[in-house]
């Protein structure tokens, strides 16, 4: 894991911002998509996605599944990220 990650001061007005969870999952998110186009099992993962599921991201964070999942569904509901699941995995786009 190298480089940099660079965020606006405007981070700070981010409609999610009082919900640490939030901000948990979304940073998460944000420092492990990829920055370059990847393939992974056969599946092209282009910059800016990443292969995770719920229960990685639980796992890695220390948040319940319920709430990764409550926090998914907030920032697909304001855009912030779409994400495309199968059975096994799911790519997130940030």
């Amino acid at each position: 894991m190298d480089g940099w990650v660079l965020l606006h001061r405007r981070f700070l007005d981010w409609e999610w911002w009082d919900k640490a969870e939030m901000v948990q999952v979304f940073l998460y998110l944000l420092l492990n998509a990829n920055h370059a186009d990847q393939k992974w099992r056969g599946v092209r993962v282009k910059r800016g996605q990443l292969v995770t599921s719920v229960a990685k991201i639980a796992s890695d964070t220390g948040l319940s599944t319920q709430t990764v999942r409550t926090c998914l569904k907030r920032l697909k509901s304001t855009s912030e990220i779409t994400s495309k699941s199968t059975s096994a995995y799911t790519i997130v786009t940030i």
